[in-house]
């Protein structure tokens, strides 16, 4: 059996394509066995990620991302979630994430968009991230073997195996990252040869890379991306020999590139950023992390938290011990990243985060520091495949295998304690803990056989598949039912009973959906939801939800239909349907006189203190139908009785485009029920004018007394400049990637920046 399995690598490794390509297919066929609950056709056995943020979140706004793209238009605003909001400038929609245009492309052809098109791609990019891994490990190592230990490390590890899967906009924009380092080591790779010379073909590959990370949709990882990226060119160049001239202009190119070629996106996020909630955050809100305890996980998975991000794997901590104490090139980076990474993981409870809170650009955005685990799963993945690479250069020595066997017998010391009784973790399942601590005793024990005592035989073909098959047996025992439940995604039912009747009203009109409704799924559907999941919404949404009483709240945002638990409401309403499968009664009333979307006011309150304008906002005797609060008095001839006869028509109501035909015998203002928001427009018969502020967020227009066309468009300059910065990037890129290195070499010149 050695002897064939020796002939066999011997064929392999002819020819390097050969066994890369037997790589590829190992990572491929690992895939498949991983997921193969997600890919059978039995129904039996199909298994489909759980309700919550995958579906009210991701499948939601994919949904309206899939109508609007198909059908040839671009999905700037949303009316259906938080009475409307600027979609493209929600980061986590990921309007022009490649991947996600290939789903909703390639799903036209298999039934259409759902819960299984957004699990395809939820489960390719596990695939695409063990490739990228591969590929920059495999680089940098020239190890095979040790390209798959990483690739598999970090692929199916505890970090992206967690709540990355369910918050998908996390795992799309991580797993670009060791594509980015392989574009920083093959730039710099060439200096042995050429002395203080950068390639800057390949540096175009990592600044690709960030591009598309940040077009994903989340941009704290990103974030994190960014600042590995540019330690690693430092890094590099510091090794290298580089020179700083180049390096430093070089740096900030390739930064500037990724974050242009993403600008149609990051610049109108960045605008909506600080018109919503997330913009009062200080540093109490954001300074949250993991608790100390929390470090068991690196040993014990699925004890102390539902998901064990810091989990890579025993064998995988033991390689990466390995590849440290042998000070591997590379090995001593990656072990202070690691570290530095899990001191910002606890958040405001060690120094570290405040330092980065205070100096670091974009420390200061983002709540919830654990997911700087991110860094930890990558930097054990990378340097479990150093310490692989290094024992198939040289057998450990005999102080290794000790240090591994002390370990091995430590793990079946606590196995035995948890066993016998309940003293280590008291709040922790007793059951779950022993499991697990066996568990870990068994891990060690196979790792110290196989890495401490028969590490000597590493060049021989059998110890490397017997490696791949202990990580694998680790990770896969450990993280493959997470988040997967036994429903097959054709039997996903998301919406209640109450929803149809709702959707039958083919009036303009809003709805309060927080029971029977929920999550975003007034964007799943089509229904206008003055509520919603995502976590960024307007503070004028926020300031209306928390100061102002319900019925009011109803008013402002023209709410028809009520979803509710409420058998009666405060205003007149009638219930339409009625539904008990929350296993409590849900009502849909219909309120009986709601407001119209767009009406006209002939009385004028001012102030410019938006708390005070919600405090009479607030008062019952406040009448929203006659009086409109303004931030300035306008130059307008009010009258002392107001009129009755006016008349305001929605003649047409589209996502960016609103047409409103008005007929008013004196001044008055119009006051449309739609957030004042910036890139929206107004034109009064086809002239622009500027809106005004109404009632703390809503949108207005003083008119003297006439007839009027008046027109409001979603025409945001945050996402014009962005789209020209994102073409002129991306241009840049091709160029500086593709174009040139195809120039030099079709004219033998082998020209290199410096």
């Amino acid at each position: 059996m050695r002897e064939w399995l020796e002939r066999a690598r011997a064929w392999l490794e002819e020819k390097p394509a050969r066994a890369d390509g037997a790589a590829l297919l190992t990572l491929t066929l690992l895939w498949a066995f991983y997921f193969w609950r997600v890919l059978t056709p039995n129904p039996a056995n199909q298994v489909s990620l759980q309700e919550g943020d995958f579906s009210g979140q991701f499948l939601a706004f994919g949904a309206y991302q899939a109508r609007r793209l198909l059908a040839g238009e671009i999905p700037l605003w949303n009316p259906y979630n938080y009475a409307g909001l600027p979609f493209i400038a929600d980061t986590q929609a990921a309007v022009f994430y490649p991947p996600r245009l290939v789903t909703i492309f390639v799903s036209q052809f298999t039934g259409g968009w759902g819960y299984a098109a957004l699990q395809a791609e939820v489960i390719a990019h596990y695939w695409l991230g063990a490739l990228w891994t591969y590929l920059f490990v495999r680089t940098i190592t020239r190890s095979r073997v040790a390209g798959l230990v990483s690739a598999i490390t970090l692929a199916y590890g505890g970090y992206l195996t967690g709540y990355p899967s369910l918050q998908l906009a996390v795992l799309e924009a991580g797993i670009w990252m060791p594509l980015g380092l392989l574009g920083v080591y093959r730039a710099s790779e060439a200096a042995d040869s050429e002395p203080n010379r950068w390639r800057p073909e390949w540096l175009a590959l990592s600044a690709l890379a960030l591009g598309i990370s940040l077009l994903a949709g989340h941009p704290q990882t990103s974030l994190f991306f960014t600042y590995a990226l540019a330690a690693y060119v430092i890094h590099r160049a510091v090794r290298q020999r580089l020179d700083w001239r180049a390096t430093l202009p070089l740096l900030v190119a390739t930064i500037g590139l990724g974050f242009g070629l993403a600008a149609v996106q990051v610049l109108p996020g960045l605008e909506y950023t600080r018109l919503t909630i997330r913009a009062g955050y200080g540093f109490e809100a954001l300074a949250g992390g993991f608790p100390f305890p929390d470090l068991i996980v690196f040993l014990l998975p699925n004890v102390v938290t539902t998901w064990s991000p810091l989990y890579s794997g025993i064998a995988a901590l033991a390689l990466a011990g390995v590849a440290i104490r042998r000070k591997e090139e590379s090995a001593r980076f990656w072990g202070i990243v690691a570290l530095v990474a899990l001191g910002l993981s606890f958040g405001g409870a060690t120094i570290l985060y405040r330092l980065a809170y205070l100096i670091a650009p974009g420390f200061s955005m983002f709540r919830g520091q654990e997911r700087a685990a991110y860094l930890i799963a990558h930097s054990l993945a990378i340097l479990a495949g150093l310490g692989t690479a290094s024992l198939q250069r040289q057998p450990p020595q005999q102080k290794t295998a000790r240090v591994i066997g002390i370990g091995a017998a430590l793990a079946w010391a606590l196995a035995v304690e948890v066993f016998v009784a309940d003293r280590l973790l008291p709040d922790v399942d007793l059951f779950r803990l022993a499991q697990a601590s066996f568990f870990l005793a068994i891990l060690a024990t196979l790792t110290w056989a196989l890495i401490g005592r028969a590490g000597r035989y590493a060049q021989a073909a059998w110890w490397s598949i017997a490696l791949i098959g202990l990580v694998v047996f680790d990770l896969f025992s450990v993280t493959m039912g997470t988040n997967w439940e036994p429903t097959p995604a054709s039997e996903r039912d998301l919406l209640s009973d109450l929803v149809p009747v709702a959707l039958a009203d083919r009036s303009l009109f809003r709805v309060d959906g927080r029971l029977g409704l929920g999550e975003n799924y007034g964007t799943l559907v089509g229904l206008q939801d003055i509520r919603g999941t995502s976590p960024l919404r307007l503070a004028a949404l926020e300031h209306y939800l928390t100061g102002l009483p319900q019925y009011r709240l109803h008013q402002l945002l023209a709410v028809k239909y009520v979803f509710t638990d409420w058998h009666e409401l405060e205003i007149p309403s009638t219930i339409r349907a009625e539904s008990r499968e929350y296993g409590f009664p849900i009502y849909l009333h219909e309120i009986t006189d709601p407001l119209p979307r767009a009406w006209m006011t002939y009385r004028v309150m001012v102030t410019p203190h938006e708390e005070q304008a919600l405090g009479w906002l607030a008062d019952p005797g406040f009448d929203p139908r006659s009086t409109v609060i303004l931030g300035a008095g306008p130059e307008l001839n009010l009258p002392e009785e107001p009129p009755t006869d006016w008349d305001v028509t929605v003649e047409r109501y589209e996502p960016e485009h609103i047409t409103l035909s008005v007929d008013t015998p004196t001044d008055g203002v119009l006051v449309v029920s739609e957030w004042d928001y910036p890139g929206w427009q107004a034109l009064v018969n086809g002239e622009p004018v500027p809106t005004w502020r109404a009632d703390a967020g809503l949108r207005a227009l003083p008119l003297r007394a006439g007839t009027y066309r008046i027109e409001f468009v979603f025409r945001p300059l945050s996402v014009r400049v962005g789209a020209g910065i994102s073409i002129a990037a991306g241009m840049m890129i091709l160029l500086v990637g593709g174009i040139l290195p195809l120039y030099r070499k079709l004219h033998g010149r082998g020209t290199r920046a410096g």
